[in-house]
């Protein structure tokens, strides 16, 4: 049996409302984990629903400075998580991916609540998990996706600008790199579904994200700011979700993971943002040349990065232990032919002409 689940959520700066509802499928003893700032952003607002529909927080938790199997565990230890009706996971992806796995493990309803538009951690099944040494470990596979996701505009749009903006490069690549993924391939339904999703994650982000960013810029919670944040967060989940796991990703993820054994790309730069470089440089390995200048054109007008220098490398570092890594990772595992380094770095290469 094939069993297919879209994610479920509600949108919207009334988005917290759905806790009425939630509260009458799951329970009403809540326990909450979060990120310090992300808490503080929504705190006030989301509290007051949950006082509404005569709710209770059990206890409230800081995830950690990462996603990690030892912060997974030293909440799972305590009690009062094993007496909760359900976990609210507020902040991005490295809380909420925390949350999915504390989830899965004691299985308890995930409810997330993104303070962030910066991946679609908040309605897909995989953890992306480090070391704690902050470094790439592991993707663990939950069981099932968070039961429902409250998506408030308004606290998005609040946030820290640089979040939405990487998010944008994030969902660009979903497009990019299933439909890499999967050619040649006799694909089934599921996944044909999935990949004309992913067009919105790159036609209706080209067309909305530049007036959506400036208008989150603004402060204007506008129809194209709405659009961007679903797509971020929903389309580039809905496509995760149902899609064959070997076309969820390739290269420019593959590439991600490379980096981030610079200290320098952990520290100072986004996931996304990180992906929206690597989609460039996919592009150029497959030689889609129309599609790479359209690309670069968009990312002009936000800013996302275009080159080495925008992240912060020189265009003469050899990238040996980068390309190593790279090309070690489980991503470059399912792809049409063969990449090899020198590919790579003829791509990277291009882009710095």
């Amino acid at each position: 049996m094939k069993e297919v689940i879209l994610p479920s959520y509600s949108i919207g700066k009334d988005s917290y409302e759905a806790i009425g509802k939630i509260s009458h499928l799951y329970g009403n003893k809540i326990v909450l984990i979060h990120g310090e700032k992300a808490y503080k952003a929504c705190q006030e607002k989301l509290n007051s629903y949950i006082r509404k529909f005569d709710c209770k927080i059990l206890k409230s938790y800081l995830y950690g400075n990462d996603a990690t199997y030892e912060n997974v565990d030293s909440i799972i230890n305590d009690n009062e998580v094993q007496n909760a009706d359900m976990i609210f996971a507020i902040g991005g992806g490295k809380c909420i991916d925390t949350c999915k796995v504390i989830g899965d493990k004691c299985n308890i309803p995930v409810i997330t609540v993104p303070t962030i538009a910066s991946t679609c951690a908040a309605v897909t099944k995989i953890s992306i998990m480090y070391t704690e040494d902050h470094l790439f470990k592991d993707i663990y596979h939950c069981r099932k996706a968070p039961n429902y996701c409250m998506i408030d505009t308004e606290v998005i749009m609040n946030a820290p600008l640089q979040y939405l903006w990487a998010g944008i490069g994030d969902t660009v690549a979903k497009n990019v790199e299933t439909y890499f993924s999967c050619r040649n391939d006799e694909i089934e339904y599921t996944d044909e579904l999935a990949l004309q999703v992913s067009n919105l994650c790159y036609d209706s982000i080209v067309k909305h994200a530049t007036k959506g960013y400036r208008d989150a810029e603004a402060k204007i919670l506008s129809k194209e700011l709405e659009t961007t944040i679903q797509n971020i967060l929903v389309s580039t989940g809905i496509v995760s979700l149902i899609i064959n796991a070997d076309y969820n990703s390739a290269l420019a993820h593959a590439l991600f993971y490379g980096l981030t054994c610079r200290k320098e790309i952990e520290e100072k730069h986004f996931h996304g943002e990180v992906v929206s470089y690597g989609v460039l440089i996919q592009l150029i390995v497959d030689k889609q040349y129309d599609k790479l200048n359209k690309t670069i054109e968009f990312y002009k007008t936000i800013g996302l990065p275009i080159c080495l220098n925008d992240l912060g490398i020189s265009k003469d570092d050899p990238l040996e232990d980068v390309l190593e890594l790279t090309l070690k990772n489980k991503e470059l595992d399912h792809i049409p032919y063969p990449i090899t380094k020198e590919m790579i770095r003829e791509a990277i290469d291009y882009l710095e002409v």
